[in-house]
């Protein structure tokens, strides 16, 4: 599943009973809630919280507004999403549909919605002292541990990184980066990558313009203007000012692509031919900053209402729909949606950030509360078996050296490798460190982390006909127990290895099943960019 399904959250006493133990947590009863919501904000607020709430729970057609999530997590001092969370609306869903659900144009993905409270399967070095082989499976370096908090893995993701999903219609930096990949930006980046460059240059930058959001590499002309350059596309090559015309947001240090995804990149029509840049603006209310996010995504009324519908079926709630006169009426009304889930399927749709949304509306989210509910609350459930912490294990320190090499892990997508990948119950086993090796014999394993094997599919497959891109790569396993990853057929019962390798290495034939086995397909790649 892309995102986790909605709970069907009890209508009836359990919500009400669950509220007012809450409740009582802070001394407060409800009558003491709404007078304090009142003082705060208003008996004709949209924040009030009615005093006779427990009856319109009861009454199954109640849900709170965002506004009066907002009242109570103020005056509980409980965090604003794990309000949501207790009427069955979880917030780490908005990345997950932005990973999962197809796009035009590229998108931000929201990481900041990832909860810090929540319990995550970690790992622990296994025993041993040989360092680890160039290309391994992650079941023979680690073992899992007892489970963390999140926040406790995280300390060291403040680094501010951005990530986004390249659309298909995004493939100016094609094939270095393929649509469908997700990539991480840097957003610490001096203009001397750019405006310094002797010519194009080397490094991919992720840049904002009037069409939307591109990865490209530039060419820059004189100190102001830069040019968003393809070598391998017919893309128009269009002069943009800075920072009337553009906004670099950082410069790409890190992709997950996905291997099954094979079609031949998109260049859509107002790409195609010179266009004229528009300036860059802020919207400052909700109406506009709807359309202009819309717009980007290059998504009309109706498209977007349809992508709505299938939001809803992925969550089963039916109020996550929005239909297209409604869509029509927040932007030219200047109207927020009162729903919460109407307010996750924009966020999901149009790649806004939740808090941009809550600040539009004229919400100001420092005012919410900040601690954790209790987990039994709001289904902060433990999903893994806990196992015996143990001391540290001996041996090369592997974990450590491969955090280290990724920097920053994006904890908000442990959820979404399911629905980049196609595959479900994943284990250690599935998953391989390739980042030991430097002469690799295909250029997607170049500064590589991790692969994501499909152990199911073993008979291997090279078509001549088809690009480097199209062709499947494959883990295989040697007789003396070490793998190689690379591209391979059959060839009257050989299986001969075609290296696309910087240095020369002539084509490898092995006898199948004697001096080698084929582990499974790559489906996966997690690499450094840069």
């Amino acid at each position: 599943m892309p995102a986790r399904r909605r709970e069907k959250s009890q209508p009836t006493t359990d919500l009400a009973e669950r509220i007012h133990s809450i409740l009582g947590l802070k001394d407060l009863t409800l009558y003491q809630a709404s007078q304090q919501s009142e003082r705060l904000y208003g008996r004709s607020s949209p924040y009030f919280l009615p005093h006779n709430l427990y009856f319109d729970l009861r009454g199954g057609t109640f849900s709170p507004s965002i506004y009066q999530f907002l009242a109570l997590s103020r005056i509980t001092g409980y965090r604003l999403p794990d309000w949501m969370r207790l009427f069955g609306a979880d917030l780490e869903n908005i990345a997950r549909l932005q990973t999962s659900l197809p796009s035009r144009r590229t998108i931000l993905l929201d990481s900041s919605l990832a909860d810090p409270y929540a319990w995550v399967p970690w790992f622990r070095n296994r025993i041993g002292d040989s360092p680890a082989p160039p290309i391994a499976p992650l079941g023979l370096l680690l073992e899992r541990s007892g489970p963390k908090r999140l926040s406790s893995l995280s300390e060291s993701n403040g680094r501010g990184f951005l990530y986004a999903k390249i659309g298909y219609q995004d493939a100016l930096a094609f094939p270095d980066l393929f649509p469908g990949s997700i990539v991480r930006v840097n957003p610490e980046i001096p203009d001397k990558l750019a405006f310094l460059a002797n010519g194009t240059s080397s490094r991919i930058f992720l840049i904002e313009h009037s069409k939307g959001l591109f990865c490209c590499r530039l060419r820059a002309i004189g100190d102001s203007v830069i040019v968003p350059a393809s070598t391998r596309v017919s893309y128009a090559e269009v002069e943009l000012r800075r920072p009337q015309d553009v906004r670099l947001l950082g410069v790409v240090d890190l992709e997950l692509r996905p291997l099954l995804m094979t079609k031949e990149p998109e260049v859509p029509k107002d790409m195609g031919k010179q266009w004229k840049p528009r300036p860059l603006s802020r919207e400052g209310k909700i109406g506009p900053l709807l359309r202009s996010a819309r717009v980007k995504m290059h998504l009309s009324l109706r498209e977007a209402s349809g992508r709505s519908g299938k939001i809803a079926d992925l969550l089963g709630d039916d109020t996550y729909f929005i239909s297209p006169s409604s869509l029509c009426d927040y932007e030219l009304l200047n109207t927020a949606p009162r729903h919460f889930q109407k307010a996750i399927t924009l966020c999901s749709l149009y790649g806004l950030r939740f808090q941009t949304f809550l600040k539009t509306i004229g919400i100001v989210p420092e005012e919410a509360g900040s601690q954790p509910m209790p987990d039994h609350f709001v289904s902060r459930v433990l999903r893994v078996e806990t196992a015996d912490p143990g001391s540290m294990l001996a041996g090369e320190r592997f974990l450590e050296q491969i955090l280290e090499r990724c920097e920053e892990v994006p904890f908000f997508l442990r959820e979404s490798i399911g629905a980049l990948s196609g595959l479900e119950d994943l284990s250690l086993s599935d998953f391989f460190w390739v980042g030991g090796k430097y002469d690799v014999l295909h250029p997607y394993l170049t500064n590589g982390l991790v692969a994501l094997v499909n152990r199911r599919r073993k008979r291997p497959f090279y078509f001549t006909s088809k690009p480097l891109w199209q062709q499947p790569l494959y883990v295989l396993l040697r007789r003396d127990g070490t793998y190689l990853c690379a591209c391979c057929g059959l060839e009257n019962g050989t299986l001969v290895v075609h290296p696309y390798s910087q240095q020369f290495h002539r084509p490898e034939q092995l006898r199948y099943h004697h001096d080698v086995e084929v582990v499974g397909q790559v489906i996966l790649v997690a690499r450094k960019v840069g």
